[in-house]
């Protein structure tokens, strides 16, 4: 039998038809694609927000200038700003969804940032936990069982991203701003039940891969492994919940 490409599906055998060195570059290859996918998920549902919501907020317009600030101009020998020009009005109308994609535009590019930090920490953490048990592998080895170990979380940012899409494209959203987030709450509200089952599923595909990984790479037995992946499972789940 050929030795699996990942270990995504047979994780035991990927690691152990490397000997406890699975190659650090296929590893540097999922974690990019782990970035990639996520980031592009996050601008997805800016993009499917913004078209989806049409409701307006009245605020403050930027470009115009107070009254009193236009007399003080006015009195002085600074020319006038055209900010105080009578047409441009003291208020103007946003769109939501606008508003909302330029308040976070900044978020895709800190997720593809996060990602391969994220993953460098996780390996630190099952590198330190495991050298509590004697392990003996290298950092690198560590790192790659976390970078593939971040592989399976892809299917439930899918999961959720594809029911948020749907349920974007498929609700009417008023043009108040109270109804679009009467709407919007009303639209998700099944959504948390979906993620709890994909969250578990996840975590439970994600442990697989690190256990037999980590036994792999560090040299310690898997119920060693277990427990650590284990403990940092939950505290990675907490700390979502938070």
């Amino acid at each position: 039998m050929s030795r699996p490409r990942t270990p995504l599906l047979r994780p035991q055998s990927y690691f152990q038809a490397h000997d406890g060195s699975p190659p650090l570059g296929d590893a540097m290859i999922a974690v990019l694609v782990v970035a990639v996918v996520t980031a592009g998920g996050v601008g997805l549902f800016l993009s499917e927000f913004d078209r989806a919501v049409d409701a307006t907020v009245t605020m403050d317009n930027p470009e115009h200038v107070p009254e009193w600030a236009c007399e003080n101009y006015a009195e002085s020998d600074i020319s006038t700003p055209s900010g105080c020009h009578p047409s441009v009005p003291e208020t103007v109308e946003r769109d939501v969804g606008s508003l909302v994609v330029e308040k976070y535009s900044w978020l895709p590019l800190v997720v593809l940032l996060f990602v391969p930090v994220l993953w460098v920490f996780q390996g630190a953490v099952l590198h330190g936990a495991s050298a509590l048990f004697d392990g003996k592998g290298t950092f690198s080895d560590t790192l790659a069982v976390a970078g593939w170990g971040m592989v399976p979380s892809v299917t439930r940012m899918l999961a959720i991203g594809a029911l948020l899409v749907y349920q974007l494209r498929t609700t009417t959203f008023p043009g108040s701003t109270e109804g679009a987030v009467a709407a919007l709450e009303a639209a998700f509200a099944g959504l948390s039940t979906i993620s709890l089952v994909a969250t578990a599923v996840v975590a439970v595909w994600a442990g697989a891969v690190r256990v037999y990984g980590l036994a792999s790479a560090r040299e310690i037995t898997t119920g060693e492994a277990f427990w650590i992946v284990l403990a940092s499972t939950l505290v990675g789940l907490l700390f979502e919940a938070v």
